[in-house]
């Protein structure tokens, strides 16, 4: 009978618990009205709390669960426009080539250039073939015409794009070193990047024929280096210094690949670490040198802005650790502090899949206590909670299941990882069109109570 009582007891104080976390969420989790970048006429007042949140920073961070995620891009694009418009943030820099994404910019913002031609310069097809994530670029176009532009620009070293990345690159590099003096790039440096950039694309390139490449290729940085004299005579040094930065991708991402090559695609802790330090270098310098005194807007996968990557146990069973990950997010928290801001997304609820057709993930409903199984009980579809400024000891401070990460249940203290959370209820994959799937809810409407 003792035991009984005992039971019920706890029984008793759980659902006590679990109600008051979902009150909680009720009161402090502000509602967003819709996800729909194309709302005519915003007036955003439903996104002013997540103005609050974000402050003075300078930097804020938009991650994304899996690169599958319709209506996260599409909320992403939303929140793009409000910090462009209300909040000054004039540079959008994206997980993706830092030359690469340069040349996107330019062509967005000329008329002439085909939208879809513009886009292909710069994104990976993940992103660059979404419909979701196309409003964003409308509305860059239209708002160069607006004489108040949205730079685009990138941080990974990686080249990026179509139809061509890394020989625009190329012949970019070989024109900009020519104008400054015709006779200054090397025979056999010109030769081996005008025959070598097509090893980046070739899926039969060794790891020693990459590292070959490379071996040449350690003379050009040197070369600007020796050069950047009369390059800052003839391009000014905001042009110099960035082909520059431009170089070293390039001599890094022959090493990635090598070690891509080598691992046979296995995730390795070192090998990912070696592509974020390189990220956060170029995210850093971007704010501290080339933008300094702007904010700055970032578009990344979630996994890489972790703050505290060390932090999440995933325990024995799993076969993934984060134990030695190193993330940019890590790196660019350090040196900032709170001048970042950095935004996860979850979803409770519906599919996700890349506009590829590949990581395709049924979300199921979610696991009771779990953050998105309180949520869903808020009645709302889409909501924001600040986890900045949570109070000593709350329940959110402690371990919490979340599906930030690839829709995969996490137990962690997230607020060690993010800042703040955008929750929508249903999600739905990325596709290439229409920009609303049929039968899909992009604005808040009322909900019925879940059960429970």
């Amino acid at each position: 009978m003792a035991a009984a009582a005992l039971l019920a007891c706890s029984v008793g104080l759980q659902a006590q618990d679990r109600q008051a976390k979902i009150a909680w969420l009720s009161r402090n989790a502000a509602p967003i009205r819709s996800i729909d970048p194309n709302t005519a006429n915003d007036d955003f007042a439903d996104l002013q709390p997540l103005a609050a949140a974000i402050g003075t920073a300078r930097v804020v961070v938009l991650g994304e669960q899996s690169h599958g995620e319709g209506a996260t891009f599409l909320a992403k694009g939303r929140l793009v426009k409000f910090l462009h418009e209300r909040l000054g943030f004039d540079v959008l820099a994206w997980e993706a080539g830092e030359f690469n994404c340069q040349d996107m910019d330019a062509a967005v913002r000329d008329p002439a250039t085909p939208l879809q031609d513009a886009i292909n310069r710069g994104l990976y097809p993940i992103w660059g073939l979404s419909a979701q994530v196309r409003p964003v670029f409308e509305y860059a176009r239209q708002a160069a015409v607006n004489h108040k532009p949205l730079e685009m620009a990138g941080f990974d070293h990686q080249f990026s794009g179509t139809g061509g990345a890394a020989r625009r690159w190329r012949d970019a590099m070989i024109a900009f070193i020519d104008r400054a003096d015709p006779d200054a790039l090397p025979p056999a440096l010109r030769a081996s990047l005008r025959e070598g950039t097509d090893l980046l694309s070739r899926g039969d390139a060794t790891p020693a024929e990459l590292r070959a490449l490379a071996e040449k290729w350690k003379a050009l940085p040197d070369l600007l280096d020796t050069l950047a004299p009369r390059l800052r005579q003839v391009y000014g040094a905001r042009r110099t210094a960035f082909m520059r930065r431009t170089a070293g991708d390039a001599l890094i991402s022959l090493e990635g690949l090598a070690r891509f090559r080598e691992s046979s695609g296995a995730f390795r802790a070192a090998d990912n670490n070696y592509r974020d330090r390189r990220m956060a270098e170029n995210l850093l310098w971007l704010v501290n040198e080339r933008y300094k005194e702007r904010r700055v807007i970032v578009w990344a996968a979630t996994f890489h802005t972790l703050h505290e990557p060390a932090a999440i146990d995933l325990g024995p069973d799993s076969d993934f650790s984060y134990k030695n990950v190193v993330t940019m997010g890590q790196i660019v928290r350090a040196a900032l502090g709170h001048g970042v801001y950095t935004i996860g997304f979850t979803a409770a609820e519906g599919h996700a899949a890349n506009v590829m057709g590949g990581m395709t993930m049924d979300l199921q409903t979610a696991e009771d206590n779990s953050l998105e199984d309180l949520w869903m009980r808020t009645e709302r579809r889409f909501a924001f909670v600040n986890l900045r400024t949570l109070p000593a000891q709350h329940w959110l401070e402690q371990p919490v299941s979340a599906r930030l990460l690839s829709h995969s249940p996490i137990t962690t203290a997230w607020p060690r990882q993010v800042d703040g959370i955008v929750f929508t209820r249903t999600m739905f994959p990325a596709t290439k069109g229409p920009v609303v799937p049929d039968g899909a809810v992009i604005t808040d409407e009322p909900l019925p109570r879940p059960p429970g």
